[in-house]
């Protein structure tokens, strides 16, 4: 039983199609960049699929003895009552749902005595956005499922969900700017009701949750622009700016307080995380400030810190100011030309310095299109590439993988986040 998964490369996705008599279940390998073809999809394992059923009156078992062991099987099950494969997500697959299906097992999930635990919740938003991706569900579906989630109370269902529409995120970011607003719109419908819920202030008895919860929610209600929330934020900046007093910013909002400040300020608030940087109290706070200093929107501001990376960052600190620029929507593309500029004095300043393979992925993993991988992997044609091989590679698998999930989903996203703002 164990042999396929331990001597085979990769693991199935298990997809679920139902009939009036129960489901058929179909097992393939899977592959995070689409269907694999014939000679990649030889492998059967034994899957237990650890069906999780609950009757009329809300008793929850799990059926342990049933294992996919061939390419497809029919399992008998009323599909009535709320169901769902892989319980707890203790297995090593994926599983595909239709849309219906997905749709009610969000809101059954959604119930303040749900059926499906806190593990299940976090499966199933990882499988449905992680399948959109690979082009075998649709993004529309996994948008549908987090929605439902909007009522959820658990820090870590809420990370999955901010890590999943962080990706998506990435992915939009050359849209038109109805369609990234409208997305902005979406998150900011699921976070700022947690912000409002949980405050900005930090206590010694918050739970270990609460803090991670309320911190989560106060930046990806920033990254979404939430008005309220970034006014909150840039007044504790301004008090610290004009004083030197940091006392109004907590610890666990250090990073999103000056990201928010240079991102949506000018020079005196880019100026101020500078000097932290020069002078940083503690190391968390020194990575803030470097993160911050890549946040601004302005041209000139931008050029001025990536010529301070080559002149003013110690060499351990450059990964930083290379991933902050990646991140920022306006440095993104400039990143990567950057580095081809100076392709000869940093490949010789990092030379036997693992931190190179980084550079070169924060300096091109984050475009979209096919487009842009060819020219990446045109422009290293001919160059040593020795030192940062897979690092490369990997960035181009990953611009090509991206580039698809968005010619599949931009369409159905856009359509999507147009029906959910009315």
């Amino acid at each position: 039983m164990l042999d396929n998964w331990i001597l085979k490369i990769g693991y199935p996705v298990v997809t679920v199609k139902e009939s009036r008599d129960g489901i058929t279940v179909r097992q393939d390998r899977f592959l995070s960049d689409g269907k694999p073809k014939d000679d990649e999809n030889e492998t059967i394992w034994q899957i237990p699929l650890n069906v999780k059923t609950a009757d009329a009156s809300g008793k929850v078992s799990i059926d342990r003895s049933v294992v996919l062991s061939e390419r497809e099987q029919t399992i008998q099950l009323d599909t009535s009552k709320p169901f769902k494969l892989n319980a707890q997500t203790t297995g090593v697959y994926r599983v595909a749902y239709t849309p219906e299906r997905l749709k009610k097992i969000g809101e059954e999930a959604a119930k303040e005595n749900s059926v499906f635990s806190l593990e299940d919740r976090m499966g199933l938003v990882a499988d449905a956005t992680v399948l959109a991706k690979a082009g075998i569900s649709e993004t529309s579906a996994a948008l549908d499922l987090i929605k439902s989630l909007k009522g959820e109370k658990e820090y870590l269902v809420w990370s999955a969900i901010d890590n999943q529409l962080g990706k998506l995120s990435k992915i939009l970011w050359e849209q038109p700017e109805e369609v990234r607003e409208n997305f902005n719109a979406f998150r900011r419908s699921l976070m700022k009701p947690l912000v409002d819920k949980l405050g900005y202030e930090y206590s010694d008895s918050d739970s270990a949750d609460t803090i991670q919860l309320r911190t989560l929610a106060i930046a990806a209600a920033a990254g979404a622009k939430d008005p309220d929330v970034i006014a909150e934020l840039t007044s504790r900046f301004k008090h610290f700016q004009e004083t030197g007093d940091d006392s109004k910013i907590p610890a666990d909002l250090v990073r999103t307080t000056y990201v928010n400040a240079v991102r949506n300020g000018g020079r005196a608030e880019w100026e101020t995380v500078k000097k932290v940087y020069k002078k940083a109290p503690t190391p968390s706070a020194k990575i803030s400030a470097m993160l911050a200093m890549t946040a601004s929107k302005d041209k000139e501001i931008i050029e001025e810190t990536l010529k301070f990376v080559l002149t003013d960052v110690q060499i351990q600190d450059t990964m930083y100011f290379f991933s902050g620029a990646a991140a920022n929507r306006e440095s993104r593309r400039r990143i990567g030309e950057f580095f081809k500029e100076n392709y000869e004095t940093i490949t010789k300043m990092f030379e036997g310095n693992f931190s190179l393979s980084y550079l070169v992925k924060f300096s091109f993993q984050e475009l979209t299109t096919e487009k842009d991988a060819d020219a990446v992997k045109a422009w290293f044609e001919g160059k040593d590439t020795s030192k940062f091989n897979l690092a490369l590679a990997q960035s181009l698998d990953t611009i090509r993988a991206n580039a698809k999930w968005l010619e599949r989903c931009k369409t159905d996203v856009a359509e999507w986040l147009k029906h959910a703002k009315q």
